[in-house]
């Protein structure tokens, strides 16, 4: 790594070039051809698809006015989430000269580093290590199962075709050992699907060691990434810099960008653009188009407000799986419900699924329970969804978390406090019809409901929502000890009566683990499709603003197909 880094030091001072000269110097000279775009340029002319000025940038930069055009580079990068191992392996494979526009000033990485770190991958040479055995065929099936069949087959086998190799390019490029598991838990998050692989891991949730063994979650793995975009002089890094518009030729490719970096435009020819800017669940108008029924909170960055959905669909871009999200439920941790209010909320997500312990139910203001309550984030969300037409609305939305006192003897309260302390959005009651009267809950739904759960858990059965079964049992695993009270013993089940005051109650609201995961449309070499199918020259796309593999399959799937699209964009771009 080291020696590679030194031979592009040389390439770049036997041209003459530094970071301050080629990137970050004023308007270029006229006809710099210097800084050319190393055979990724599309055939420039006519007209910018972007209205007057852009039009007026396009046509000056292909007649060689120098003016038109604030910096030159091989490739831009819009992003620091998975989309950064676009950046490094254009680095990497063809010492391009790239540009990363951020926009957060101050956080890289986006929701990618604030994220647990794993990733959901296929087929690695690492299988074995971990006693998994799994087939080309099986991972396909399975991934076309998450998706409702509603996914690009061409996409799904590059990624599986190519997780591999990008494991270990990444491992080859930062000088880390393996990819592997940190405990059993977690099968695939849709275990009855075919070709899901049985018992413990399944395909996600591998992370990378470093070579002393440490296993890298996101906040370890994210500075290395941006050492390596700060140690090499072919990259420049632009915080608090967002993008504004795509720049087209008179045959629609793309051969720029307008950015604003806080101090204005900024024109940017490139060879290639590649989008990394996230979903879209911070822009109440998109979220009110796309989504099939109403969202209420996310963990994923307040800046993605649909920006590379927005440009690519205005050069005539195709969308995709748009009523699509990485669902994950939030308590709500308002003490009153506020209808129809989205907003940022990292403490009431539940990631560490307190709502599948024992001793706990979830149910609508009917009194009934609509899901089993221990099953993955991603596919209990999915649940919400459900339209009552004798009532006319979504009768799940919100939902109760009901707890007794035997679970707040063993577990945290959401909001991670003990019943010591309980959180002001949770209340309490010395009764379960009290608890009904205080959340506006149907009171004898409720009871009716309880006393039909209690007859089962007593007897260890769920026969209506199936709870105990695999992955409910890896939930409890791997997440109970996150809630577990000083003292206590971890249960060996997931069922447990509710039945033993004062009980513990607050709502539960659909949200979202990252952000929504529509948008452009991407084909098996991550370039971005026009309405008729055919790619975009100049344009690629990763992460949540593209149409990605397939659904929430595994644990890790946003920074999986995030970082795999990623690569295979710059390898095309490189000819790699």
């Amino acid at each position: 790594m080291e020696k590679k880094k030194e031979e592009r030091q040389t390439e770049l001072s036997q041209t003459g070039l530094s970071r301050r000269s080629f990137l970050r110097g004023s308007v270029l000279a006229a006809g710099g051809a210097a800084l050319g775009l190393a055979g990724c340029a599309p055939e420039s002319g006519g007209a910018a698809a972007d209205g007057g000025a852009a039009a007026g940038d396009a046509a000056g930069a292909a007649q060689g006015e120098a003016e038109a055009w604030d910096k030159e580079v091989d490739v831009l990068v819009v992003g620091t989430g998975t989309v950064i191992h676009a950046a490094i392996a254009c680095s990497e494979l063809g010492s391009k000269t790239v540009l990363i526009a951020e926009k957060d000033p101050a956080v890289f990485g986006g929701t990618s580093s604030t994220s647990g770190g794993g990733h959901a991958l296929a087929l690695l040479s690492f299988d074995a290590d971990e006693g998994i055995e799994d087939t080309r065929e099986d991972v396909l099936t399975y991934m076309r199962l998450c998706g409702d069949d509603r996914m690009d087959e061409n996409v799904q086998a590059a990624f599986v075709d190519t997780c591999d190799e990008f494991a270990h390019w990444v491992l080859d490029t930062h000088g880390w050992a393996k990819w592997g598991h940190i405990n059993r838990a977690f099968s695939d998050y849709y275990e009855l699907y075919e070709g899901s692989l049985p018992g413990g891991f399944g395909h996600g949730s591998w992370y990378p060691f470093s070579a002393e063994g440490e296993q890298l979650g996101a906040p370890k793995q994210w500075p290395v990434y941006q050492a390596y975009v700060d140690s090499h002089e072919n990259i420049e890094l632009s915080m608090g810099t967002s993008i504004k518009s795509l720049v087209t030729d008179g045959t629609g490719a793309v051969v720029g960008a307008v950015l604003d970096d806080g101090g204005g435009d900024m024109r940017v020819k490139a060879g290639a653009v590649v989008l990394g800017t996230g979903g879209f669940e911070h822009n109440e108008e998109m979220r009110r188009f796309h989504l099939p029924f109403p969202y209420y909170r996310s963990n994923g960055s307040p800046n993605n407000t649909g920006d590379g959905q927005r440009v690519g669909a205005k050069i005539g871009a195709q969308l995709a799986h748009m009523d699509e999200a990485f669902g994950c439920p939030h308590f709500d941790t308002d003490p009153e419900f506020k209808p129809g209010v989205f907003r940022y909320d990292a403490p009431g997500s539940d990631a560490f699924a307190p709502r599948g312990f024992p001793h706990s139910v979830i149910v609508n203001r009917k009194g009934r329970r609509f899901a089993d309550e221990a099953t993955m984030y991603a596919t209990f969300n999915r649940s919400f969804g459900v339209y009552d037409t004798g009532t006319m609305e979504f009768v799940n939305i919100p939902g109760f978390w009901i707890a007794d006192s035997v679970y707040a003897e063993t577990f945290l309260l959401p909001g991670y406090a003990p019943a010591a302390t309980p959180p002001e959005f949770v209340v309490q009651a010395d009764t379960l019809e009290e608890l009904a009267d205080k959340l506006g809950i149907d009171k004898e739904g409720l009871l009716d409901e309880i006393a039909a759960f209690n007859a089962n858990a007593a007897n260890g059965t769920d026969p209506v929502w199936h709870r105990g079964k695999p992955v409910s049992v890896d939930t409890l695993a791997m997440m109970g000890q996150f809630m577990l009270m000083e003292g206590a013993t971890l249960p060996e089940t997931v069922l447990g009566t509710v039945e033993k005051g004062p009980f513990y109650a607050c709502r539960y609201v659909p949200g979202m683990m990252g952000g929504t995961r529509g948008g452009l449309k991407v084909d098996a070499n991550a370039q971005v499709v026009d309405v008729d199918g055919s790619p975009i020259p100049g344009l690629y796309a990763a992460g949540n603003c593209s149409s990605g593999v397939a659904a929430y399959w595994a644990g890790g799937a946003t920074l999986g197909q995030g970082a795999v699209l990623a690569y295979l964009a710059a390898k095309h771009i490189c000819g790699a």
